[in-house]
């Protein structure tokens, strides 16, 4: 078997990273106006590199980067998102390869972790020759059957100056910059609300084919913001899907939503500081996700 050869990625293979995330993914895989907007303006910037053979691309990857808190210190972090291998080149060690170039590269950047929503075949590749480390498995909520209620204030461009999540523990730095890049200006079907001294983000896409819609993001009191994404789910959407962050269990069981099977498994690795691995330590939100 001939060896493969890891590059940078450039844009005249757009089409073929593309291909490859349809093939793995099928319609829930990102369009090409997702993909572009998801790595080019980034505004934190985005690792991507190819794995190819004879000139033919065989593998993807990408880190995406985002400023976050941890520690109580802003530093640089990574989500190792959208990779997949095509199916006739698997078992060659391809993800892994392509894993380890987007650690080196993070790294010498100064990307304090690494961190990602592993799937169930990528999480025994992280946990095995990757050497990452386990933070969480986090339960996804759901409320079936929503119905309709009084809408709150939109929001049309967020204008907050700095974190709006600045009491969060650590987290992905949510700033305007941030908030307008990853829902406002986005090609996905978000829609923010203002209200209770923070906002929250409703989000419609098809799953596996059906319409579902989703708490995207979160800031403030629970459950009068709950009610607000309830209320703007459009009609014939069956499943509102939600994170709990701790403490807001109580809120999303009053509001309808009830645990489900699935769980987000959550884990990393330090590359330039510390990854602290205790869960409690930690808030992400469903729009923190590259799948979401």
């Amino acid at each position: 078997m001939s060896a493969y050869e890891l590059a940078a990625y450039e844009p005249a293979q757009r089409d073929d990273y593309l291909q490859l995330l349809l093939d793995a993914w099928g319609d829930d895989a990102l369009t090409g106006a997702e993909f572009d907007w998801w790595f080019a303006r980034n505004p934190a910037g985005s690792l991507m590199s190819v794995a190819r053979d004879d000139g033919r691309v065989l593998g993807v990857a990408s880190h995406s980067l985002y400023r976050m808190m941890l520690g109580g210190e802003e530093a640089l972090a990574s989500f190792s998102v959208h990779a997949t291998t095509a199916p006739a080149a698997r078992g060659r060690g391809i993800f892994v390869a392509l894993e380890r170039k987007h650690e080196q590269e993070a790294q010498e950047r100064g990307v304090a972790v690494v961190l990602a929503f592993a799937s169930a075949p990528t999480a025994p590749l992280f946990l095995g020759p990757l050497g990452w480390t386990p933070i969480g498995e986090l339960r996804i909520w759901a409320r079936l059957l929503p119905v309709g209620g009084r809408e709150r204030e939109r929001i049309e461009r967020f204008e907050e100056a700095g974190d709006a999540a600045k009491e969060w523990p650590n987290h992905v730095v949510r700033d305007a910059t941030y908030l307008n890049w990853r829902y406002l200006d986005s090609p996905r079907d978000y829609v923010a609300y203002r209200g209770d001294g923070g906002y929250a983000v409703l989000g419609h896409k098809r799953h596996k084919g059906r319409p579902v819609a989703l708490v995207a993001d979160l800031v403030g009191q629970a459950r009068p913001l709950l009610r607000a994404c309830i209320a703007a789910v459009r009609p014939g959407t069956r499943v509102l899907f939600g994170l709990p962050a701790p403490g807001q269990a109580a809120a999303y069981l009053s509001c309808g939503f009830v645990p489900t099977p699935r769980t987000l498994n959550f884990m990393g690795k330090p590359l330039a500081g510390r990854l602290d691995i205790d869960p409690r330590a930690w808030r992400v939100t469903l729009g923190d996700t590259d799948f979401f």
